[in-house]
């Protein structure tokens, strides 16, 4: 039974505390956008902080900001992003149970939540815990049910890039736990579109809560791992956050701001909010556009 969580008529003091968070990020770009440049020419880079930065108008063209858009960086979890659309393309059954088994755990993962050995439920409620909450075991199971198994799964992963003409990608497991899983800001930008191709990678990456029950174990509640989407501060269309020690914080989202599709890509950023900051800041920069 999946159960994706709706807010209800009267606000319970979770919802009091988005509200007032809205509020308080509301107040902080207020104060810091006042005189900020609007994608001031040869400024751009100046006013982010994450080390890569890159964010186009895709359906211009037009570059808006590029920091560092072709160096090559470990990805993170944004690899579970091409993982979504390897399981979309493969024509299994979405509606096939699959079970969460022990080889399926990521040792290297220190996330807080998990799906519970044994969890048996399909292969579409499989991938939309592992698109929002960033669920390695997830992603682990899919690869692993796929025909051929894992080591298909990341071969048919670094196909797809290559169709995609993501040159400087490369992946050698599902996860992105793997510091060798890596990309270029301008292919990650290909990734996103072809993302935006897939109605359900779009509904599963925006998805703000989500509880997994199976009818065996006690409903296992898993939140969006992206804050912007949690406290709905922007009209995002997709998304993936991801997080190792050695590709920083990474985010990827295209939202539609002021009628226009924008990408973003900030990776290696510093600090857990640096890459969101960023993200807000470019939004707030786009709506100062007359």
């Amino acid at each position: 039974m999946e159960q994706i969580l709706k807010p209800s008529a009267h606000l319970s003091i979770g919802e009091i505390s988005k509200h007032m968070y809205k509020l308080l990020i509301a107040c902080a770009l207020a104060l810091t956008f006042t005189d900020a440049p609007v994608f001031a020419k040869g400024r751009q880079a100046e006013d982010f902080h994450s080390n890569i930065a890159y964010v186009v108008d895709v359906d211009s063209g037009e570059v808006l900001v590029d920091r560092n858009s072709l160096a090559i960086s470990p990805i993170a979890s944004i690899s579970k992003l091409m993982a979504s659309i390897v399981v979309l393309e493969s024509g299994q059954g979405l509606a096939e149970p699959l079970r969460i088994e022990r080889e399926d755990i990521a040792r290297q993962s220190s996330a807080k939540w998990k799906l519970k050995v044994g969890t048996e439920i399909s292969r579409m409620r499989v991938l939309r815990v592992g698109l929002m909450s960033s669920e390695n075991r997830a992603i682990n199971a899919l690869a692993r049910s796929y025909v051929g198994g894992t080591g298909a799964f990341v071969a048919a992963m670094n196909l797809k890039a290559k169709e995609l003409g993501m040159a400087h990608t490369h992946f050698i497991e599902p996860t992105g736990l793997s510091p060798q899983n890596v990309s270029t800001a301008q292919d990650l930008v290909l990734l996103l579109q072809e993302s935006m191709r897939y109605p359900l990678i779009q509904e599963f990456s925006t998805t703000e809560k989500f509880n997994v029950v199976d009818g065996i174990h006690a409903p296992q509640p898993f939140v969006n791992t992206n804050p912007i989407v949690r406290n709905e501060i922007m009209d995002v269309l997709v998304q993936k956050t991801g997080y190792i020690a050695a590709a920083g914080r990474c985010l990827v989202m295209e939202a539609k701001i002021k009628g226009r599709n924008i990408a973003m890509v900030f990776l290696q950023s510093n600090g857990k909010n640096t890459r969101f900051k960023d993200a807000l800041f470019a939004k707030a920069a786009l709506e100062k556009i007359q």
